[in-house]
């Protein structure tokens, strides 16, 4: 197909999210038994007789790689901003953490491989979002899927099948796939224009870039970019997040519920256990004082009166009989 030394022009040469720095590293292809191209990474050996050549990645690896490439790509905290030998650092790690074979890959190796996988997965998307336009009646996803593998066979300049499909599987329905589409779309669109510049316009020229633009997916177009990390912790820190945000305030006002209630019964707690201190300190203080209104009683009743002077006497006489007429209301 038409574009593809543009395509890997600016895959290797474009920014991620802001990745800055520079790679320059070789990278060959390999056609296996099967007529499959694979990636394959050349090392240089001790001696200086030769190179020696690493196994070329099976499809396993390829869908690891493209895990790596989404789960990387989707943090929207850590992976954007970052400069591209950081990007391809984080991918190599996770590789190296999930992969399923034995197969020893440098970081170079992957970038490589996931350059060559994107290219080809972008055009076969382009070839079934094709097939799907003309909205055949009775047509299967099976025979869609057949279709866009005979129109990429045909518009491929050496006349290769497609055989990334395993990849195609797990990237088509990721907003992160369909994002990077749209970027590949507008710079293959930019890149046309500058070549027109330099040469006499033509209609076959116009009719490229209008295939070029039709050939993204609708819902692509629909997509949003996933928040790079200013907006992220912007919206985090102004109270936004959409429905994260609105569960995580409705988990800290159960939880502020909670606390309240708790709160005020440990409150009410409190204030019962006063109170009946306060009922038991009356208590002894009413009997404290009944002890003493006794004891002065006695005292009263058991007063000699013939020493008492005639005005004595008749109070402590008085006094007898309001002791004797309290006791008789009790």
């Amino acid at each position: 197909m038409e574009g593809d030394g543009f395509l890997t022009d600016i895959l290797l040469n474009q920014d991620n999210g802001g990745m800055e720095d520079d790679l320059n590293i070789p990278i060959t292809q390999g056609i296996t038994s099967e007529g499959q191209q694979a990636h394959v990474e050349v090392q240089p050996s001790r001696n200086t007789k030769g190179s020696k050549r690493t196994k070329n990645f099976d499809w396993k690896e390829d869908e690891v790689i493209c895990s790596c490439w989404l789960n990387v790509s989707k943090d929207p905290i850590n992976s954007a901003n970052q400069s591209r030998s950081t990007f391809w650092s984080r991918v190599h790690a996770f590789f190296e953490e999930h992969k399923q074979t034995a197969a020893v890959r440098t970081e170079s190796s992957i970038m490589h491989r996931w350059l060559t996988i994107q290219s080809q997965v972008n055009k076969y998307c382009c070839c079934y979002d094709k097939i799907e336009r003309r909205n055949q009646s009775g047509q299967t996803i099976q025979d869609k899927i057949s279709e866009a593998s005979k129109l990429y066979q045909e518009l491929d300049n050496d006349n290769k099948s497609f055989t990334l499909i395993h990849c195609w599987n797990i990237l088509k329905e990721e907003d992160k796939w369909k994002t990077k589409r749209i970027e590949l779309a507008e710079m293959e669109k930019l890149s046309n224009k500058k070549k027109q510049k330099s040469r006499p316009r033509n209609t076959e020229g116009t009719n490229n870039d209008e295939d070029a633009a039709k050939e993204v997916a609708p819902e692509t177009e629909a997509s949003k970019r996933p928040p790079g990390v200013k907006k992220a912790k912007e919206a985090l820190r102004r109270g936004g997040g959409g429905d994260a945000c609105m569960e995580a305030l409705d988990k800290m006002w159960s939880k502020k519920e909670a606390f309240d209630k708790e709160k005020e019964k440990a409150k009410e707690e409190r204030f019962l256990v006063a109170l009946e201190i306060e009922k038991r300190r009356v208590s002894i203080d009413e009997k404290k004082a009944e002890a003493e209104l006794i004891k002065e009683e006695k005292k009263i009743m058991s007063i000699d009166m013939t020493s008492l002077t005639p005005l004595q006497r008749q109070y402590y006489e008085t006094m007898q009989q309001k002791i004797v007429a309290r006791r008789l209301a009790n």
